[in-house]
């Protein structure tokens, strides 16, 4: 939340003298309100022109008094702004949370806040336990508008990572075929394909139509037990791996190598647990990596872990090359022999 702290303010809640759990708790509420506003059109109105809130209540169709509230938790939160009596967006409105913004985030925070608030439900049992509560896609499957949100973020964070990873990874020379496991929209292999004409690419996912468009075949299979193509110049691991426990993940590491031709390039993509950016990236890598423990019995891997269940399966990996456009993101190659 963009809350402005003075620094007196921020200090004395880092040394324990203020309470630090406030700080979320206004997350929280400021969370909902945030949704509250879209669900309203509040901030689109506004995006428009600054507007009193009479003016507001009635392009919204709200209730005078209830703006009055919701626009006070809004303001006292840093995302709209009144001056001589009138409400605006603050930049941070104006960039993320208008459905014209270049990235919707309203669209990612009320994906977010439907996950922890639905199936975060029962998380100390789990880690009691040890027994993840699990259920993710199914529960998706039943919430067609979590569901449409949730396949955008994954296509549009691939359509802005797609150029630089077809750059980052060389391909082995004359390849003709590649195998996507797990990449459902295609983003990946159709770039790798457009980039190098020619090459031909097949995506196996659980949850895909069968069809073939171009230089893409779709087969709808179990990335652990349908029978996979063999002879691959390239097989891809794309943001798959974190979806698993440890032992089915280097199962499926396995699995993928073996159907790589002598020489094939395994090419794996991975969040990072601890990711070299800002201190937000960090934080959000761990409630990411709980998640998927918590709703999908996954976990963000270490790097290094992949690259020994890389070695167990036969191939040759190199380093881990960090993504500019977004660092906590990497990519690894490795050879099959």
């Amino acid at each position: 939340m963009p809350v402005h702290l003075p620094p007196d303010e921020l200090a004395a809640f880092r040394r324990g003298e203020a309470p630090a759990p406030m700080l979320d708790l206004i997350g929280l509420m400021a969370c909902h309100a945030i949704l509250a506003a879209r669900t309203l059109g509040v901030f689109d109105a506004l995006a428009a022109r600054p507007l009193t809130a009479d003016e507001l209540a009635a392009s919204t169709g709200a209730d005078a008094a209830g703006l009055e509230q919701l626009l006070g938790v809004l303001r006292a939160t840093g995302y709209v702004e009144r001056q001589d009596g009138r409400y605006a967006n603050t930049p941070p409105t104006s960039a993320w949370l208008c459905t014209d913004s270049p990235v919707d985030y309203g669209r990612i925070l009320g994906l977010w806040q439907a996950i922890v608030t639905e199936r975060w439900t029962g998380l100390a049992d789990a880690v009691r336990s040890g027994t993840p509560g699990g259920g993710f896609y199914t529960w998706l499957a039943g919430r067609p508008d979590l569901s449409a949100a949730f396949h955008d973020l994954q296509r549009g964070l691939a359509e802005w990572l797609s150029e630089e990873v077809v750059a980052t990874v060389t391909l082995p020379e004359g390849s003709g075929s590649l195998l996507d496991l797990g990449g459902g929209h295609g983003v990946y292999s159709g770039a790798f394909c457009r980039a190098h004409p020619g090459l031909q690419g097949t995506v196996v996912d659980g949850a895909v139509t069968e069809r073939t468009d171009g230089p893409l075949t779709w087969r709808a299979g179990d990335l652990l037990t349908a029978d996979l193509p063999g002879g691959q110049d390239v097989t891809m691991l794309f943001n798959v791996l974190h979806g698993f426990g440890a032992a089915d993940a280097a199962a499926l590491v396995a699995r993928a190598a073996g159907t790589l031709r002598a020489g094939g390039l395994l090419v794996v993509m991975e969040s990072l647990p601890e990711p070299p950016g800002n201190a937000a990236d960090v934080a959000f890598g761990a409630g990411f990596s709980l998640n998927l423990w918590h709703t999908q019995g996954g976990a963000l891997h270490p790097p290094e872990t992949i690259r020994e269940w890389l070695k167990e399966a036969g191939c040759a990996p190199g380093p881990w090359k960090e993504l500019a456009r977004s660092p906590s993101h990497a990519v690894l190659t490795a050879t099959a022999p």
